[in-house]
């Protein structure tokens, strides 16, 4: 009996112990730092917003679906901590969390050519909106002038799709309802303090509660007093701007067979003078109009009617004037 209830308290021990290593993994530490919350634009790209390149399996065929779904399922706002220590930390707003799972993320500088893993990442919030369930995760991140590199499970397509984000237009302030959990409290306006694991795991199947609790609500009172607290030290919050202009694009052949061949084909007879029209507007901006080339036309016949006409009045005037000097008049005498 005893040995029985042994094993069952190591059993405990044993499932408490893994429970906790998993709950720890990737999770986001709230230090109560000092620092600056901006909030910021997130650009979701199917293919990498640098060079181009798509490493996702549907490959250029399939770079406007692709987007279209990026697009769909990750918001355009987000919010970057900068701590006074240097340290940076970018939260994205997931959605369609009821269809995906198994999130991973990789960063980089922009020009670098390799990727690295986050040294804190996890889930800070979560949420509902029209796809679905969201979920707000926190990302560390080299700097400001960065590209994220995700990876998600698509259920409904059942294989992995590969996309990237960067942010850009970085404003001081928190204007979103993203909880910050890094920058607790203005630049230079504190040390930090001791850890407290608050995040669960980003790489997680089950959809979180959208439920607000009264720990989320403090969070996020604190994160407004954050903001407004930013937004009075905005003179003297640093600048930050990402390098990143306008996202590449895969190259213009794939895009113009996607767009120009298989779409104009489907649209069927609704273009069946597509090209008709594109020769007549190419004849136009070249400048020979349908009436100029048949004037110009009309003319080359005449001159060269004339031409002839003239040729064949010099030689009868010729003939007529050596008549006589031909032998032509022995013939009429005779």
């Amino acid at each position: 009996m005893k040995t029985v209830k042994a094993c069952k308290q190591f059993l405990a021990g044993f499932l408490a112990l893994a429970f906790a290593l998993l709950a720890g993994a990737n999770a986001v530490v709230v230090r109560a730092a000092g620092g600056t919350v901006y909030t910021c634009t997130i650009n979701p790209c199917y293919a990498h917003p640098v060079t181009g390149e798509i490493e996702d399996s549907g490959g250029e065929a399939s770079y406007v679906t692709g987007q279209g779904m990026v697009e769909g399922a990750l918001s355009t706002t987000g919010i970057l901590e900068l701590t006074d220590s240097g340290e940076y930390y970018l939260t994205i707003r997931m959605s369609l969390m009821d269809y995906t799972a198994n999130h991973s993320f990789w960063v980089q500088n922009v020009g670098d050519s390799g990727w690295s893993e986050p040294a804190s990442m996890g889930i800070t919030g979560s949420g509902t909106d029209t796809n679905g369930t969201t979920n707000d995760i926190c990302i560390q991140v080299p700097s400001e002038n960065c590209v994220i590199r995700g990876s998600m499970y698509v259920t409904p397509m059942g294989r992995d799709v590969v996309f990237y984000c960067y942010p850009s237009n970085f404003t001081a302030g928190n204007s979103t309802d993203m909880a910050a959990t890094i920058v607790t409290g203005p630049s230079g306006g504190g040390q930090q303090t001791a850890e407290t694991e608050t995040a669960a795991p980003v790489e997680t199947t089950a959809a979180a509660p959208a439920e607000t609790t009264a720990a989320q609500t403090e969070t996020t009172e604190a994160a407004a007093g954050t903001a407004e607290a930013a937004e009075t030290a905005g003179a003297a919050a640093p600048s930050l701007e990402n390098s990143i202009q306008q996202a590449a694009s895969p190259s213009a052949s794939s895009e113009e067979e996607e767009s120009g061949g298989a779409l104009t084909q489907a649209r069927g007879l609704s273009l069946s003078t597509a090209g008709e029209t594109a020769d007549a507007e190419r004849t136009s901006s070249s400048g020979n109009s349908p009436a100029v080339t048949a004037f110009a036309v009309g003319a080359s016949v005449t001159i060269s009617g004339l031409i002839l006409m003239s040729a064949a009045a010099g030689f009868l005037y010729l003939f007529r004037k050596n008549w006589y000097r031909w032998g032509g008049g022995d013939d009429d005498e005779e």
